[in-house]
């Protein structure tokens, strides 16, 4: 039993210190949340992501508004 303590301790030591955010440049960012680069970052990236869907919704369902193609509203 005492083996598996020290393994399970050994590995979350391991994730520990191998999960971190990092930015572009791959230097550990220490203040992630607020207005910071490491936010503008992420708010591009979920734009960028969001815009891609806004874009294969149109290709999809070929110009037709969204809720008139699934739910029949119009």
């Amino acid at each position: 039993m005492k083996f598996m303590e020290d393994e399970n301790s050994n590995h979350l030591e391991d994730n520990q210190d191998s999960s971190r955010w990092v930015n572009n440049s791959g230097d550990e960012v220490d203040n992630v949340f607020g207005f910071n680069s490491s936010a503008e970052l992420v708010n591009g990236r979920a734009a960028m992501v969001g815009f891609i869907m806004l874009i294969l919704t149109e290709l999809v369902f070929h110009g037709r508004p969204v809720t008139s193609a699934i739910f029949g509203i119009n």
